[in-house]
């Protein structure tokens, strides 16, 4: 998966799985750093290849957890159905913006 990231907004493009997390917990922690609102995560290029592996999710939980603590929220953008459906199940859809 690559990160592009400019001020409160990444756009992720590729497979968004396990040995990617590093990259893209870094740039997610700069945008939240930054902004004391909303960080968008554009998702619409992410591509879902079966259920997203739980420290994925566990991950992307962490970090919403870490941008509510600084008043801020994540937006995930154009968000693959199963990425929210999984999310939703899981009991956690609440603590992320959800657009497109």
């Amino acid at each position: 998966m690559t990160t592009a990231v400019s001020p409160g907004h990444l756009v992720l493009t590729g497979v968004l799985n396990f040995e990617e997390r590093r990259a893209f917990i870094a740039a997610t922690q700069a945008a939240i750093d930054i902004l004391d609102a909303t960080v968008t995560v554009n998702c619409s290029a992410v591509e879902v290849a079966g259920p997203i592996d739980d420290a994925v999710i566990g991950m992307l939980v962490a970090l919403a957890r870490a941008a509510q603590k600084r008043g801020a929220r994540i937006a995930l953008v154009r968000a693959p159905r199963g990425l929210r459906e999984q999310f939703e199940a899981a009991g956690f859809a609440r603590r992320f913006d959800w657009r497109g």
